[in-house]
């Protein structure tokens, strides 16, 4: 099972933050309001893989999204690639007119899953 650096340290940096703010549900990229601010007080401002820590697993896949967190549960989704899915193709992405490929980008041509 391979894990992203992006996708680990996302888990630990959120499962940090939930150990000491429960007080508010975190349901949305940045926040309740999307400002990206958290009205709790005292929390960690460093981490590390043992530091401001309480638990830690890995999770299998490409992290994407935000983590949601919801009284004391956190939700991750992952992408995990699957077979590929002949002649499928990426979305056209644009940027100022000009087609952008994103340096993290990953195929399109995987099966979705419902």
């Amino acid at each position: 099972m391979k894990v992203s650096r992006v996708t680990s340290f996302a888990l630990l940096a959120f499962a940090s933050l939930t150990t000491v703010a429960t007080a508010a549900n975190w349901p949305q990229w940045r926040g309740p309001d999307g400002s990206g601010i958290s009205t709790e007080k005292n929390l960690p401002a460093e981490w590390t893989p043992t530091k401001n820590i309480k638990w830690k697993t890995p999770i299998e896949g490409r992290g994407h999204s935000s983590p949601i967190v919801w009284g004391n549960r956190i939700f991750l989704t992952t992408a995990i690639e699957g077979a590929v899915v002949p002649g499928a193709k990426a979305v056209t992405h644009l940027n100022e007119g000009r087609v952008f490929l994103h340096p993290d980008s990953v195929g399109a041509d995987w099966p979705s899953f419902t």
